[in-house]
Order: structure tokens, then C-alpha cells, then sequence
């Protein structure tokens, strides 16, 4: 008889539902999660009006190796740009009439900071 292995739940999709639960509390109207192209990742979408907003989900149970907020670099910055223009070019849509935000959600342990524009 084969042991199951303990798998500890994948903290990262939990930090991210508790985002999307936040940003939906707000009133933003949730479009799309986990967009994956070659380029990068966009873990959530959201609408507000005409504007659309690519969500950064970043999670630290601690702050001993720096804060959640800290490990949104400009390298990371530039694939989820990357991420979006493949959005855009796969929902044949021009970027460049497009309304579009950079937002990071940080959760430090339990604190969550909506940081817009980033």
C-alpha cells in the first residue's frame, strides 16, 4: 500500500483568492485569472469602467528576506508588461486604446496593501 505524501496547500493561489476577494469587495469586476503567455504571467484581471487592471500578487509570511512588496522588481514589472501585450494581441485588441493599470497586491503574513500604478 502506497503513502499519500502531506501536501501543504499551495499558498500562492491562497494569496491570490484572498486578493481577488479583496479587489471584488471594492467593486472591480473580475475578468480573468493566471493568464500565462511566453513572455509572462498576469495573476488577475479586473475592469473598472474602461480601465483595466493587471494585479501582481506577491505573499510573504515573513518579512526576514524583505517585505511581499519588495519582490515585485522591475524584471518582474517587465514580464507582466510583456504579458500584457500578449493579452491584448490574443484578445485582438489595440493596446494603445486601451485604458490599463500595474497594480500590485503585497500580503505580508496577514496585511494586505493595494499598491496602484506600481
Amino acid at each position: 500500500m502506497a503513502i499519500k505524501q502531506w501536501e501543504a496547500p499551495n499558498i500562492g493561489a491562497l494569496a491570490e483568492t484572498k486578493a481577488k476577494q479583496y479587489l471584488l469587495d471594492q467593486g472591480l469586476r473580475f475578468v480573468e485569472a493566471n493568464y500565462k503567455s511566453k513572455s509572462g504571467e498576469i495573476d488577475l484581471i479586473f475592469k473598472q469602467a474602461q480601465l483595466w487592471l493587471f494585479v501582481e500578487v506577491k505573499y510573504r509570511s515573513d518579512n526576514s528576506h524583505g517585505s511581499a512588496a519588495e519582490f515585485f522588481t522591475p524584471n518582474k514589472r517587465r514580464k507582466v508588461v510583456n504579458a500584457i501585450m500578449c493579452y491584448f494581441m490574443e484578445k485582438q485588441r489595440n493596446i494603445h486604446h486601451e485604458h490599463i493599470r500595474v497594480d500590485l497586491i503585497a500580503i505580508d503574513n496577514n496585511t494586505l496593501q493595494w499598491i496602484k500604478n506600481v
